[in-house]
């Protein structure tokens, strides 16, 4: 039987690489896309399935140049994993434009292109995962979160309506939301009870090795935290 083909966005580090990292472990083929070439190039030496592509996620002509050479080279893409994230908080009154503008385009913009990119096969196969890594913050809100909680609400959204639309078509899309990770993500402090970013890994794992009868809509995360019985 084939090997699987995964798509990683952000796949360079974080989340991202623990996922890609999980995938080839159980004998996917990965393309991770992400800006450092010399990380991609890395993983590409330590694992022989895997190869890097650089792009920014908010270039759409990319996105289907890539999309076309990984099913050239490999065959059909079975699953999209949409990571890439940025963040930026501050005051609503201090945000810049261009950090604004930046949240939005690779938070929203960049799954929405990818997704484009990847569709048309999936449909037309009648088979295919779009996986969607947002955040706590697409179901909540924070001061100072305003642009990124902008982004993932509309993440959110972009998954729940796209859900709808490919139902007749038999594809499955899924949200991981996570709360606070161990990766530093933004220059937010590293809390020691924080998810590992292998915890989120294994989420996606959890659902994109799902029975086909199964569909993981949105599955929300938290870490445990000390003392308490909920998480944060």
């Amino acid at each position: 039987m084939a090997q699987p083909v995964a798509i990683v966005t952000g796949a360079s580090r974080g989340v991202g690489r623990a996922i890609a990292r999980r995938l080839l472990m159980e004998d996917w083929r990965v393309a991770g896309v992400a800006r450092s070439e010399e990380a991609l190039r890395d993983m590409e030496k330590e694992w022989p399935s895997f190869r890097g592509f650089v792009a920014d996620v908010r270039d759409r002509a990319r996105a289907k140049a890539i999309v076309e050479e990984v099913e050239k080279t490999w065959g059909p893409v079975d699953a999209l994993i949409a990571n890439a994230g940025v963040g930026h908080y501050a005051p609503t009154w201090e945000l810049s434009e261009d950090h604004w503008d930046e949240m939005l385009e690779v938070n929203l913009k960049g799954p929405f292109l990818w997704s484009q990119a990847v569709l048309p096969s999936m449909m037309a196969r009648k088979k295919g995962h779009l996986l969607f890594i947002s955040s706590v913050a697409g179901t909540t809100t924070f001061p100072g979160g305003a642009g990124y909680c902008a982004s993932k609400w509309g993440l959110m959204a972009l998954a729940d309506t796209l859900r709808q639309e490919v139902k007749p078509y038999e594809l499955r899309v899924t949200v991981v939301a996570p709360g606070s990770i161990q990766t530093g993500f933004a220059g937010s402090p590293i809390k020691p009870y924080s998810l590992l970013p292998e915890d989120v890994a294994e989420a996606c794992w959890h659902a994109l090795s799902a029975p086909e009868r199964v569909i993981y809509g949105t599955i929300i995360m938290r870490p445990k935290v000390p003392g308490e019985l909920g998480g944060a």
